[in-house]
């Protein structure tokens, strides 16, 4: 991985890249910031780079031996560990037994989160660890001596998954052995063992900007400024809700929405069940985006009611679609649908059978259109998780 290929950050590259050339190598550094920041990037990135052979001022060299190991995940001096589940049956029982899964996972998508990992190894309904074994293994691993580069290197992604077994790594990350590095990649600080942040260096990672995230849109896959503008106004400063919502139909959410919002005006039971069953086909992570769009189309909305239409980020097909929608709804009814999408992307995060979700959903909005119902009766008062 290239600093190069990390989107915005600019000056924690500067930083990073500084320190190396003036051989002042943090040992323990945490890399904390929001899901889909980048910041497992940077330090696949920073890994690479300071055992790069042949640096050059910004960046590593990508030719020599150190450079091409660590592009493919395979470098013996570049250690890693994430929260896995143990499946004794298949013998997995650390980190080292799930690498080939791992090096697929950051070679598609190295900006996913920790659900997208587990969904990746097939393990939606189980919750993830990092063990006491495990970090029984981390220190054999670091207790070893260096196999080919100057530097020996842990990145452990989500440390909030180490919970009290973490204790066990606290000396080695006081007093590591000569030229060990520990590059920690959280999402959470207030899950962070205070005994391993105490030991850290803090580099702290904000969400990217609009504008990073519609330039790296553009440059990665090649779409139009206009797309990529309205993709970065869904993800909130998310890459990875970005890129997924590139490899989504274009145009898809917003079809989709106008054909749901037609059946539940015109209250049609059957046509909402049939959209309903298109619903739940997409996939989880789709149906999560799909909620999201919703979310940011409904805000929208209240945007056009407030006489705001000017700065709105709808296309001119969605402005239509929207005026309409604000007439028919008002202001306090699209405030509480707000609050209804809001709480279908929680219980999505949290694996709910699909069908029953858009099931509950569905109706609640078909009944919105009802000019007498009573839209102030609480949403999900009987789901609990």
């Amino acid at each position: 991985m290239f600093f190069k290929d990390v989107t915005g950050h600019i000056k924690i590259k500067q930083q990073l890249i500084k320190a190396v050339h003036e051989n002042r190598v943090s040992h323990a550094q945490l890399f904390l910031g929001p899901e889909g920041c980048g910041n497992l990037v940077m330090a696949l990135a920073y890994a690479q780079f300071i055992n790069c052979e042949n640096r050059t001022e910004d960046d590593s060299c990508g030719k020599c031996p150190n450079c091409i190991k660590s592009q493919k995940f395979i470098h013996p001096d570049i250690h890693y560990t994430f929260p896995f589940v143990k499946i004794e049956k298949e013998k997995k029982e650390l980190s080292a037994d799930y690498m080939p899964e791992w090096r697929e996972f950051l070679k598609k998508t190295p900006y996913a989160n920790y659900n997208h990992w587990i969904s990746s190894i097939a393990a939606e309904n189980k919750q993830g660890n990092i063990t006491a074994k495990e970090c029984s293994d981390i220190l054999r691993r670091l207790n070893m001596k260096n196999f080919e580069a100057t530097y020996k290197v842990l990145i452990l992604w989500l440390p909030e998954f180490l919970e009290k077994e973490g204790n066990r790594l606290l000396k080695i990350i006081e007093e590591p052995p000569d030229n060990t590095v520990f590059l920690l990649v959280a999402n959470d600080q207030e899950r962070v063992l205070n005994t391993i942040m105490s030991r850290l260096q803090i580099v702290k990672f904000n969400r990217l900007t609009d504008g990073e995230i519609i330039g790296s849109l553009m440059d990665k896959f090649h779409i139009p400024e206009a797309q990529a503008k309205k993709i970065a106004a869904l993800s909130d400063g998310d890459f990875n809700e970005a890129a997924q919502l590139v490899e989504m139909q274009e145009d898809g959410e917003g079809i989709l929405i106008r054909e749901w919002m037609e059946v539940c005006y015109r209250q049609n039971v059957k046509g909402l069940y049939a959209w309903n069953d298109k619903f739940v086909k997409q996939g989880r992570e789709n149906q999560k985006n799909f909620f999201q769009y919703c979310l940011h189309f409904f805000r929208e909305i209240l945007l056009v009611e407030a006489g705001a239409a000017s700065i709105s980020k709808l296309t001119d097909a969605e402005l239509k679609t929207a005026a309409g929608l604000g007439k028919l709804l008002g202001v306090d009814k699209i405030t509480r649908i707000l609050e209804l999408f809001d709480k279908s992307i929680y219980f999505v995060e949290r694996n709910v059978n699909p069908k029953i979700l858009i099931t509950y959903v569905s109706i609640t909005l078909l009944k919105q259109f009802q000019p007498n119902y009573n839209y102030r009766e609480p949403f999900f008062e009987k789901w609990s998780i």
